[in-house]
């Protein structure tokens, strides 16, 4: 995402967010339609609150995957 911000001179962390959140599918797009709603949750301000919050819902999971598939 950072090359394609930088190629399109995206600057401005609202930007970041509302096009990364263009790309999620599946299960992340769900969290995040979830997370947007939840009036409960502060609003995400920056790209990185944006990515540490992906990282810390996702990232476990993924390298867990990676991990079994590579038995």
């Amino acid at each position: 995402m950072e090359n394609y911000f930088r190629a399109k001179g995206i600057m401005y962390d609202a930007d970041k967010v509302n096009i990364a959140s263009m790309f999620l599918t599946d299960i992340t797009l769900l969290w995040w339609r979830g997370r947007t709603t939840n009036k409960r949750q502060d609003e995400i301000g920056t790209w990185q609150e944006f990515q540490c919050e992906l990282k810390g819902q996702f990232y476990l999971k993924f390298v867990e995957e990676e991990a079994r598939a590579k038995l």
